[in-house]
């Protein structure tokens, strides 16, 4: 598939403005040429035939450059990513509307694949170059930013929320929020007395290596103290989100899973820019995941639980609602009640239409080629001298709506006209009937495999596809050269402001 960089999008053969047609002509009223009688008089001769066609014709001609901001604001809403990029470049009024896009809530609601350089022990190609993909149109798009993939080379990506990527540099240990289309860059408060970390040091081969308290060493997977700082993405640092959109709020807030899904941090930007890391205590871990909306920051927390919190004060966040759901939803628990052998489960939180969606996804430990989830031993035959390799992938999606009044977790059979994007990423739903190219009742999901993504070198990272719930299906919506994908894909919202 070509790259398509987006920093030039009106090479030529590039710039289409049909879809600017359409709408154009919903609002534009065509001028009427209306006859005039002339009077036969002494003076300059009257115009010739031809250049009275010509006027004529230039008068009916749509004057792009002169469209009213609101008419042309309203146009501009309703296209892709891609095309509100190439108007912008149509004239200085078009780029000027379209800066005002930023306040529209559902503009450019629909996730891109954002493909990192991959390291040199993948086995997937690649040109070194950070990758966008767009559902839409189905293209790749290389990204303008040299920045960016110098900084997807010395950090490792935690989180994607409203635009930005939230990430780890692995040098000095700490988090900063990243915009990869704009390259606003904000540095978050030290994590080393946060996540433990008491000495650091470089060994004989030249890996950086980090040293953590005991305690911290002790709760880890690892039997040693010593972590390579690239492995906090794996085992301290599961999830990262922003609880609102910096484009319209300067004091947003950050918040993590952390300590091996055991604790739920938090850190809130201040009008004068500064922030601090706390604990959201009162809440029983393991912890699956985390939303935000509308000022609110939910928990899915142990057994089904759902904890809500306040994140509108200016100090800290409030608790405000607990829900112990101990999987009473008897679909629910059936769902999760699987062997342990065969499957995993991840959860996810999803905010859909005003409610809170659950959404289980259900990965096979080891998938052969005919989609069949087999038994460990079963990867050891006679027949073979090698054990077979059969990577995991994701096989089911199950559906769950909160009900607040009953305070249980309600089984769902389809999201109708809606998609859900899931990953590593900021989980988010979109109405897939108003974007081309997304397949509605759907759940698009990338790797999160955080546990087994390192365990082989053969696979990892490779566990992306589309599931359609009403035929229980999965298929690829891009497809990679190979199942070792390092670093892995994830969701990505494109916001350039």
């Amino acid at each position: 598939m070509n790259s398509n960089p987006i920093k030039n999008p009106c090479r030529k053969g590039k710039l289409s403005i049909k879809p600017l047609y359409i709408y154009l002509n919903r609002f534009k009223q065509r001028s009427t040429i209306i006859p005039m009688a002339i009077k036969r008089r002494r003076g300059p001769s009257p115009p010739s035939i031809a250049n009275t066609e010509a006027r004529r014709r230039s008068s009916s001609m749509p004057k792009w450059g002169q469209l009213v901001g609101d008419v042309l604001l309203q146009i501009l809403n309703r296209l892709s990513f891609v095309d509100v990029q190439r108007a912008k470049t149509v004239c200085l009024h078009w780029n000027s509307v379209a800066k005002q896009l930023k306040l529209y809530t559902k503009f450019h609601r629909i996730p891109w694949l954002l493909i990192p350089p991959q390291d040199e022990e993948s086995n997937a190609s690649s040109d070194n170059n950070t990758k966008l993909f767009s559902i839409e149109d189905g293209q790749l798009y290389s990204s303008k930013y040299a920045a960016s993939k110098e900084i997807c080379y010395q950090s490792f990506c935690v989180g994607s929320s409203h635009g930005y990527m939230i990430s780890i540099n692995c040098e000095r240990n700490n988090l900063f929020v990243f915009n990869p289309l704009t390259e606003k860059r904000t540095e978050l408060p030290a994590m080393d007395t946060f996540l433990g970390r008491i000495i650091e040091d470089m060994d004989s081969g030249g890996e950086y290596l980090i040293k953590f308290a005991p305690k911290v060493a002790s709760d880890s997977r690892f039997y040693r103290g010593w972590t390579c700082s690239r492995q906090l993405r794996e085992h301290y640092i599961q999830k990262a989100i922003l609880s609102c959109d910096p484009c319209h709020n300067k004091s947003y807030g950050v918040v993590l899973i952390c300590w091996k899904n055991s604790k739920i941090a938090f850190c809130q930007r201040g009008d004068s820019g500064a922030m601090s890391w706390m604990y959201l205590e009162g809440m029983d871990a393991p912890f699956h995941d985390i939303m935000c909306h509308e000022n609110k920051l939910y928990v899915l927390a142990n057994c089904g639980s759902l904890a809500v919190w306040d994140l509108g004060s200016d100090s800290f966040p409030v608790s405000t609602k607990t829900i112990t759901s101990l999987f009473c939803c008897a679909s629910l628990r059936q769902t999760l009640n699987v062997s342990s052998d065969l499957y995993t489960s991840r959860l996810y939180l999803v905010e859909s239409s005003g409610g809170v969606l659950l959404v289980v996804r259900r990965i096979g430990e080891f998938v052969d080629e005919e989609g069949r989830v087999l038994h460990e031993g079963d990867l050891l035959t006679d027949k073979a001298a090698e054990p077979l390799v059969c990577a995991y992938r994701t096989l089911l999606f199950d559906l769950f709506r909160m009900d607040f009044d009953k305070e249980t977790w309600a089984s769902m059979k389809s999201l109708d006209d809606q998609a859900v994007f899931v990953g590593g990423n900021h989980s988010a739903s979109v109405l897939a009937c108003d974007l081309p190219g997304c397949e509605k009742n759907s759940v698009y999901f990338t790797d999160d495999y955080w546990e087994r993504m390192n365990e082989d070198y053969l696979y990892g990272g490779h566990d992306m596809g589309v599931y359609n719930l009403k035929d229980k299906s999965v298929k690829h919506f891009y497809q990679l050269d190979a199942l070792k994908i390092q670093p892995p894909p994830c969701w990505f919202l494109p916001n350039p402001w």
